[in-house]
């Protein structure tokens, strides 16, 4: 136990800490709690390696006076801290004691577990309806968390959570984040807060220096310059891991962190959630990189279990109100996988665009 927690069992292992099902003794429910090591000492030795010694004093930025992995911790919490949406994961309480080698993160559980995607044979599992519904709340999450100037750096089926009776979806798994306070002040226009209102660590953009993500869901621009030596050595990662592992290394140079970049992962994972395959393929990582970059993409004849005629990648645009389930499932991916991200679809865009009866909220859970 820790504090009032009991622990169960545990629920996954990732690269930013283990998720443990816990117990609350006092209330008996259930939460999950994620703890993550405050040192990384192979990690916080390169780092102070490559670091210039500066003299600590109350100027000195806030990455420069914490350990890497511990500056990567508290950036988390603190952006969790700001998160209060019906599809976003809520952080309940942070257990932080210099007694303890670990951080304690203690959220909201979700019973049902992340969203799946794919079959071993890498088919769909899930109709194009539920698609439908995991999308609309991916939406609904998304839109909030940039109002609020988060851009979430790694959407991807496994960052989704259903909830125990299946009918919500949120957005889980902050560990990559980044706080962009001019996205916040354009989302707020007259009126804004003042950046000494915000938490500190969240003013540090120390982490743009890293390229961050899960590889299958990057986004072109991000990939437009590439990435450094650290990040070059990365060729033998599996390439099932490269699905589903988020990666972080250092690149030489400032990739282009702008909300469009979660806009793209939401569209290659609309495409896996249909399709149960990715849209860019590679038999390297660095392949697969240059696939983002400069090759269009194809769909298969059918989509969804339900199997659902598609028609094509290609389509002559019909009449309105005769399109077809699968041209605007096309269409949608088209303005979703734009390469450029000033012709990117905009979340706004998405909602008012399309017919009700693609983004419709469905009341009754399809079996």
């Amino acid at each position: 136990m820790i504090n009032q927690y009991e622990f169960n069992k545990r629920l996954g292992k990732g690269q930013h800490g283990d998720v443990t099902l816990c117990t609350d003794a006092v209330t008996g429910k259930q939460v999950a709690i994620k703890a993550v090591k405050r040192k990384n000492p192979k990690v916080d030795r390169m780092s102070h390696f490559k670091k210039r010694p500066i003299p600590k004093t109350e100027h000195t930025p806030v990455t420069e006076q914490l350990g890497t992995t511990e500056h990567k911790i508290l950036k988390e919490i603190a952006i969790m801290k700001k998160c209060r949406h019906p599809h976003v994961v809520r952080l309940l309480e942070v257990i932080d004691d210099r007694l303890y080698e670990r951080i304690y993160m203690v959220m909201e559980y979700l019973g049902g577990g992340e969203v799946k995607w794919r079959t071993e044979q890498g088919d769909p599992i899930i109709r194009v309806s539920q698609t439908r519904r995991i999308c609309r709340d991916i939406i609904l999450g998304l839109d909030y968390l940039h109002h609020q100037g988060i851009i979430h750096r790694d959407i991807k089926p496994a960052n989704l959570l259903w909830s125990e009776d299946r009918r919500v979806v949120k957005i889980a798994d902050f560990g990559v984040s980044h706080f962009s306070y001019a996205q916040r002040l354009a989302a707020l226009g007259e009126g804004a807060i003042s950046p000494s209102a915000e938490d500190p660590i969240l003013m540090d953009d120390s982490d743009l220096s890293k390229f961050a993500g899960t590889p299958m869901f990057l986004a072109p621009e991000i990939l437009a310059e590439p990435p450094g030596d650290d990040a070059a050595t990365n060729t033998s990662i599996n390439l099932e891991e490269l699905a589903d592992d988020t990666v972080e290394t250092v690149t030489l140079k400032q990739p282009r962190i702008t909300k469009a970049i979660d806009i793209w992962a939401f569209g290659v994972t609309l495409y896996a959630l249909l399709f149960g395959q990715l849209p860019f393929h590679g038999e390297q990582e660095f392949a697969i990189y240059s696939a983002i970059k400069e090759c269009d993409w194809d769909v298969p004849e059918k989509m969804g279990i339900d199997e659902i005629e598609v028609g094509g990648r290609h389509q002559d645009k019909p009449k309105k109100g005769q399109e077809t389930e699968g041209y605007l499932v096309v269409d949608l991916l088209d303005r979703l996988l734009q390469k450029d991200p000033r012709k990117r679809i905009t979340l706004e865009e998405v909602k008012v665009h399309f017919p009700p009866r693609y983004m419709r909220a469905f009341v009754h859970f399809d079996a």
